[in-house]
């Protein structure tokens, strides 16, 4: 137990946690903070901006619980141990175990507050590894938070419903089914169970937001920081983080996105017109079995420099078959039957199996280099060079959402693509666009009409120039070359 823990033990003599009402926690001017504690439903969602009082009303929540619930298991959760320690442990839990006298044992080696009716509150990180939420297996709890929600790399959805949500019966409170409940700023993260929730595409939950301003013990000050921010500077209000920490706008840093992807410069509806003997089709795929199988074909042309986006398709859960049998779906389309199959080789078996038994002319991606290729193909999608058919909108929300992974609020070097972010049909345009050959294409030849003045001009050209080699070759025999240019009196 540290030096800390000590005090405060010591200090919290006297009234004992039976003895307290837990309805002391709220404040009156904050009925934003009690509404949402006192919620009965048991999936629900907070989404503020930065100091508005999460941390604090997750601290409130868990106390309140372990008061009026003896014997019941709390846990709250953060990105990483560290980081639910320093926002929860000393300035929340510890705080509140001082001011009212809780006499709760706090253990700092496993970051856990017994109180003295047995009910234990945990803190915990599991954004490190996946492995992490496993240990979470087995456990029966009657309340879990879980920390900066919009922020997390692993499936969030996989820990709420997979992992946590069966372990919401708490044999301790009553039988009573327990609660989830999430707090969160938004982010870049415009994908994922919390964005899904907090903008009421998820059903089920109870979304709840307030800001700094509704906060008693910061409104003050927020509002201060908020004028002096117009003052002095007032083209950060512009700013993405402004617009998601200030006013918890949902805006992707532009700068942190992985592929530049523009609607209005990057998009078509139809193709030009062009001869059909000169368009050669691609299609690049990448295997997934929990994460998307993800199709995307890809179309340039011998006198076009634009590569089209024809058509994309992605699915979870496909078997080799029905990779099969989508792919025979568009090698069976003959006006756009793939010249040529890109497709991700991590999983070699499998692709073996298939060539063996449909003689499908697969051939592997090449995935080496995959960050300074993105910055190329980042060049042509600037330059225009890429053009994706407005109907393949899930390839386009996948490219406007899909982030670099960031350290505080820089990009984290060597640039890797945010691990809780899809990325699947974005890497099977990678691998397809890494194949076709737009780059090489020539402007066809204009066709000039049978006896029109242009034709006429043309042969008076070619006739002209015919003489002209053959003056120059006598010449040449002769050595007598005239001193003044031949005079072009020749008329069609």
């Amino acid at each position: 137990m540290d030096q800390l823990s000590l005090v405060l033990l010591k200090a919290s003599k006297g009234t004992t946690a039976q003895e307290i009402n837990p309805t002391v926690l709220f404040d009156p001017s904050f009925p934003q903070q009690q509404n949402f504690i006192k919620d009965p439903a048991k999936l629900k969602l907070v989404s503020c901006t930065r100091r508005a009082g999460k941390s604090m009303t997750a601290a409130l929540y868990m106390v309140y619980e372990a008061l009026t619930n003896p014997g019941c298991n709390i846990l709250a959760i953060g990105l990483t141990r560290e980081s639910i320690k320093n926002i929860m442990w000393k300035d929340c839990l510890q705080f509140l175990n001082y001011k009212y006298k809780l006499k709760a044992r706090p253990h700092l080696t496993d970051l856990s507050m017994t109180f003295p009716n047995g009910s234990i509150i945990r803190l915990t990180g599991v954004d490190a590894d996946e492995k992490e939420s496993t240990k979470l297996l087995g456990g029966k709890y009657r309340l879990v938070c879980i920390d900066e929600g919009s922020m997390y790399s692993i499936d969030l959805r996989n820990l709420v419903y997979g992992i946590l949500k069966p372990a919401m019966t708490d044999p301790n409170a009553g039988g009573q089914r327990g609660t989830i409940a999430m707090m969160g700023t938004s982010s870049n993260f415009t994908r994922g169970l919390f964005y899904d929730v907090a903008n009421g595409i998820e059903p089920g939950w109870s979304v709840h937001t307030w800001s700094a301003h509704d906060n008693p013990y910061i409104a003050k000050q927020w509002q201060e920081e908020l004028d002096e921010i117009a003052e002095k500077r007032p083209l950060y209000m512009q700013t993405p983080q402004f617009k998601q920490w200030y006013l918890n706008q949902w805006v992707v840093d532009e700068d942190k996105l992985c592929y530049k992807f523009n609607e209005k410069k990057n998009t078509y509806v139809e193709r030009p017109p062009l001869s059909g003997d000169g368009w050669t089709y691609v299609l690049g795929i990448d295997l997934g079995w929990e994460d998307d199988t993800a199709f995307v074909l890809t179309a340039f042309h011998a006198n076009d420099p634009h590569l089209y986006v024809v058509d994309c398709y992605a699915q979870r859960f496909m078997t080799l078959p029905m990779v099969e049998a989508k792919i025979k779906d568009y090698m069976g389309n003959t006006e756009k039957s793939p010249a040529r199959i890109i497709i991700d080789g991590a999983a070699k078996q499998s692709i073996e199996t298939m060539r063996t038994r449909t003689l499908i002319p697969f051939e592997y991606a090449d995935k080496l280099g995959k960050e300074s290729f993105i910055e190329l193909l980042n060049s042509d999608l600037i330059q225009e060079k890429i053009k994706i058919h407005k109907n393949c909108t899930p390839l386009i929300s996948e490219m406007m959402s899909l982030v670099w992974q960031t350290e505080g609020d820089k990009v984290k070097l060597p640039k890797k693509e945010h691990p809780s972010l899809p990325n699947h049909l974005c890497d099977a345009l990678l691998y397809n666009w890494r194949m076709c050959y737009h780059y090489h294409s020539e402007p066809k030849a204009k066709v000039i009409p049978l006896y029109s003045p242009e034709w006429y001009k043309k042969q008076s050209e070619e006739i002209w120039e015919r003489e002209r080699e053959m003056l120059e070759k006598a010449a040449g025999q002769s050595g007598d070359w005239p001193t003044e240019d031949v005079p072009r009196d020749f008329v069609w």
